[in-house]
């Protein structure tokens, strides 16, 4: 085992993250890696060790960290949770947060089997559909890096069987660069074609 590197001489995204501490604690240390268009890296580790804290670096929401991040001009992430404005339509959740027309809007609802549901509002949603409305207003910015943060934890079996088929279908037709946080092994089976974990404290990024 090693640390992960770069296995593709074209690059699309370089992660050098040097160090990041919260206070006086290092929570992330020499964490890098390369990824190409069309991979997608699946990251896993105890709670607590900084997977969560690793994309959020990654998506450009925290930048108190020694290192930097290159190669993506479009990042999109999809949270734990929804994250849904709750007085907004599903149609209007997804032009809001991207600002691409209705029309766009409506053919990312249509993709994801929400066709017909653009004018509900999210409590109106089941939570399989609210994931499936947050992975939409993801996709619909066409990003060149998407961050999926455990985007199928509380579903039931059933559902989950169900958002793993379709976000494998939208990765397969998308040459977008991901990774994916996740506990559970069968989905970064399913979803990933790199896999690393966190280990350590501070943490650093070990390929499996």
């Amino acid at each position: 085992m090693g640390t992960l590197g770069d296995t593709l001489a074209a690059r699309m995204i370089d992660v050098d993250i040097r160090e990041k501490r919260f206070g006086d604690s290092p929570v992330l240390r020499d964490v890098r890696f390369s990824l190409s268009a069309g991979q997608t890296l699946a990251v896993s580790g105890p709670s607590g060790v900084g997977k969560s804290t690793l994309l959020r670096i990654v998506a450009g929401l925290d930048s108190a960290f020694t290192g930097q991040v290159r190669g993506a001009s479009s990042t999109a992430m999809v949270f734990q949770e929804p994250v849904l404005l709750p007085w907004r339509t599903a149609l209007a959740n997804i032009m809001l947060a991207t600002r691409v027309s209705a029309q766009t809007a409506a053919a990312g609802l249509d993709e994801v089997g929400l066709g017909g549901l653009e004018d509900r509002f999210p409590g109106q949603l089941s939570l399989g559909q609210q994931r499936r409305l947050a992975l939409a207003r993801a996709l619909a910015v066409c990003p060149d890096l998407l961050l999926l943060d455990e985007p199928f934890v509380s579903l039931d079996p059933d559902l989950v069987e169900e958002m793993l088929s379709l976000t494998e279908r939208l990765l397969a037709s998308r040459n977008v660069v991901t990774i994916l946080v996740t506990h559970t092994e069968s989905e970064a089976q399913r979803l990933a074609t790199r896999f690393a974990r966190l280990t350590g404290t501070p943490a650093h990024l070990v390929e499996d």
